[in-house]
């Protein structure tokens, strides 16, 4: 049985991507080919992830029109990886312990799943209970995350869940924005000219339609603890956290420790520093001390 890790980034997650990679072989070491997708890293991320010892890099083609919104990409990477078992990772995280139980659950049930924390009703627009006839009485469960997911592609969870979640997000149904959220996330991959606008708190792309496919062809579905396997506010969440779900806030610790040659190592290094520079450039800014200055002052 061929085992895949796959992921993907633009260059807005660049070098996210090399520190996944970098954490998989120091610390989960246990896939026959680990692949990543270029959906547009810039040439010195594109320098790095090729240094990464044992990664394939591979591309997606544009294959519907909107291929770059609402992850329908990810999709298709889902359902176009030659893999018997696919394990993905989003490129904002870290692997912190062996992925090796996760397998094992795949291949007792056929999928690995980890809850995100809050209910799938958020994510739902009123019109889509009508259009996938999905019960109302399910809004309340837990919604898994779309970003750490893991099946055997010749499972019914597969034919039941992945391949539909495909086929809907090529029929444009994982496009959209809820309308507050609009203006600040219609950018990067997901930029669209007239978005559709979903009526509810936090329609989630992707996320949105596989949550709706998993209840509707899962029965007595199983969900992964989202601190042990999706921790998001530390590496210590839990006490066998295997996962940390940091997105664009870690300090990529992985990252001069991908690459294989020295001039690799270096690059990682230098890109580490400048990353922790920037989220940390509120202390290197002159008002951040004038206002702390002021706040002192007046309660002198």
């Amino acid at each position: 049985m061929k085992t895949v890790l796959a992921t993907a980034a633009d260059a807005r997650y660049g070098y996210q991507l090399v520190n996944l990679l970098g954490s998989v072989r120091a610390n989960s070491d246990v896939f026959d080919e680990v692949l990543a997708f270029d959906l547009g890293l810039d040439p010195r991320q594109r320098r790095l992830l090729a240094d990464v010892p044992g990664t394939t890099i591979s591309t997606v083609p544009p294959f519907v029109p909107h291929w770059r919104q609402g992850r329908t990409w990810k999709t298709w990477i889902w359902t176009h990886t030659n893999a018997d078992l696919l394990f993905w990772l989003d490129a904002g995280t870290t692997v912190l312990r062996s992925l090796a139980d996760a397998l094992d659950q795949v291949r007792d049930r056929g999928y690995f799943v980890v809850s995100q924390g809050h209910p799938i009703g958020d994510s739902i627009p009123s019109d889509y209970y009508a259009l996938y006839d999905f019960p109302r009485e399910l809004a309340g469960r837990d919604s898994i995350a779309a970003g750490i997911l893991a099946f055997d592609v010749h499972s019914i969870f597969y034919e039941r869940v992945i391949v539909r979640t495909h086929e809907d997000a090529i029929a444009g149904l994982s496009t959209g924005f809820s309308a507050d959220e609009l203006p600040g996330r219609n950018a990067g991959l997901d930029l669209a000219d007239a978005p559709p606008v979903r009526d509810c708190r936090h329609f989630r792309w992707d996320q949105t339609i596989l949550n709706l496919r998993f209840y509707l062809g899962v029965t007595d579905p199983v969900v992964a603890d989202l601190d042990e396997y999706a921790g998001w506010q530390s590496s210590h969440e839990h006490p066998r956290q295997v996962i940390w779900s940091h997105r664009r806030t870690g300090d990529l610790p992985y990252l001069s420790r991908a690459p294989s040659s020295p001039a690799g190592r270096a690059l990682g290094l230098l890109a580490r520093m400048q990353w922790w520079r920037k989220r940390h450039e509120r202390w290197f800014a002159r008002a951040t001390y004038e206002l702390k200055a002021r706040r002192i002052l007046r309660r002198s």
